[in-house]
């Protein structure tokens, strides 16, 4: 599996992580969005213009919530990633970032109430940081927001997909820096926290690969 690859695969995985945190406050329309938004991430065009409508609708019934905000503005991304000419995915690239920027602006108190949207906020604009081209000059950012998740005092307490999700991207990023032992030890905590999720099994796959070609 190549570097692009890993990181294609934990975008994937650190977004289809965050929303089951707020499961019992969500409604249906917003895991719907969230779906469709994955389909977008793995390709499908038209999965990402339909999840931008999505969330500009949620966003706009719900305009204070930052989780919102920073799904809208990682689906405008997305758009910026499909685009045609280098200026449109320029144009729509830094759009989606104003977006976020302002998700950021919005994150709540960070206390026990609210520490679950906090991170959940962090979580989605980190990744997105670290998946756009490096001449947006947002991955130093990502490293730091991720720093700022996996010592947060609320991060043991966050669902195991969660946990799993966020050192799956600590896991990218140190291979990414030729850290190959961080990258292990890595892995071996994602498929710790979550074993049977999607981060978890992922993970599994990639120590057997390093095992095989040991």
């Amino acid at each position: 599996m190549t570097y692009q690859s890993i990181i294609r695969l934990v975008f994937v995985a650190l977004l289809s992580s965050v929303l089951p945190v707020h499961a019992n406050t969500i409604d249906n329309e917003l895991m719907e969005a969230r779906n469709i938004f994955l389909r977008g991430v793995d390709g499908d065009r038209q999965a990402v213009r339909k999840a931008e409508k999505r969330f500009r609708t949620l966003n706009a019934r719900y305009p204070e919530n930052s989780v919102f905000m920073a799904y809208l503005g990682a689906s405008v991304t997305l758009k910026g990633r499909d685009a045609q000419n280098n200026l449109d995915k320029q144009r729509l690239t830094e759009e989606g970032l104003r977006r976020i920027e302002r998700a950021l602006s919005y994150l709540p108190e960070d206390n026990g109430e609210h520490s679950s949207e906090y991170l959940d906020t962090l979580l989605v604009v980190a990744d997105t940081f670290l998946y756009i081209p490096a001449f947006f000059n947002r991955y130093e950012r990502g490293r730091h927001l991720l720093n700022e998740i996996l010592g947060h005092h609320h991060f043991n307490k966050m669902a195991a997909g969660y946990k799993a999700a966020t050192y799956f991207t600590a896991a990218v990023i140190a291979r990414g820096n030729g850290l190959e032992n961080e990258y292990m030890r890595y892995l071996k905590l994602t498929e710790e926290a979550d074993p049977q999720g999607r981060d978890g099994q992922a993970a599994k796959q990639l120590l057997r690969d390093l095992i095989k070609g040991e």
